[in-house]
């Protein structure tokens, strides 16, 4: 996997330059006298472009690792919630009257908080 996202990373910087070497050698023919295109100006636009598409690409992989924590966060409050139930619900049938007292309160504490 790594290595074709380094690939597709090289040919998108190729096309970049590509693009940002005929757009600086279109406006630089247009010039009079016309003026050699600036290779440095290109480099800067490819690399500038380049981690534009870095920080987008960090920021909607750090938006989805969010989500997925979340995720597991509710699910894991929702399983907690579902063993306290059964918890309280097995001390509601014991023989013991204290026990299925414990039982009623931990039921009255289950109150689900959105």
């Amino acid at each position: 996997m790594a290595p074709a996202a380094l690939l597709l990373a090289a040919l998108l910087g190729w096309g970049i330059y590509q693009y940002a070497y005929d757009y600086f050698a279109h406006a630089a023919s247009r010039q009079k006298p016309s003026k050699p295109v600036d290779v440095n100006d290109v480099l800067k636009t490819t690399v500038t472009a380049l981690t534009l598409i870095g920080a987008v690409l960090a920021g909607l992989y750090a938006y989805r690792k969010q989500l997925l924590s979340e995720g597991d966060a509710h699910r894991a409050d929702a399983s907690q919630l579902a063993d306290r139930y059964t918890t309280a619900a097995e001390q509601l049938g014991h023989d013991q009257a204290a026990v299925r007292l414990a039982g009623v309160y931990a039921l009255a504490r289950l109150r689900v908080v959105p």
